[in-house]
């Protein structure tokens, strides 16, 4: 693999700060976490954020692969279409 750890943080760093920028009006800010926890993705809900849980190698990989998008970015959107789905809010 040629993507270096580095260069898929600072995706999934970028990520966030756009996530929170376009859906910051009131919402819970998004973090994100490294974290060999988590097999591939998660998220971490609280009272005051959602957390990413993002596995450190997998997301090498998917960087590498170009699936970021699919793979990483997609979770956030599916995170709030669930939440929408089952709050109705």
């Amino acid at each position: 693999m040629s993507t270096t750890m580095q260069t898929a943080e600072e995706r999934v760093a970028r990520l966030i700060d756009e996530t929170n920028l376009t859906n910051g009006g009131g919402l819970k800010p998004w973090n994100y976490e490294l974290t060999a926890e988590v097999a591939n993705i998660g998220v971490a809900a609280t009272e005051d954020e959602q957390t990413l849980q993002v596995n450190p190698d997998w997301l090498r990989f998917v960087v590498s692969s170009e699936d970021f998008k699919a793979c990483v970015a997609d979770e956030i959107v599916a995170w709030y279409l669930i939440q929408e789905l089952t709050t109705g809010s």
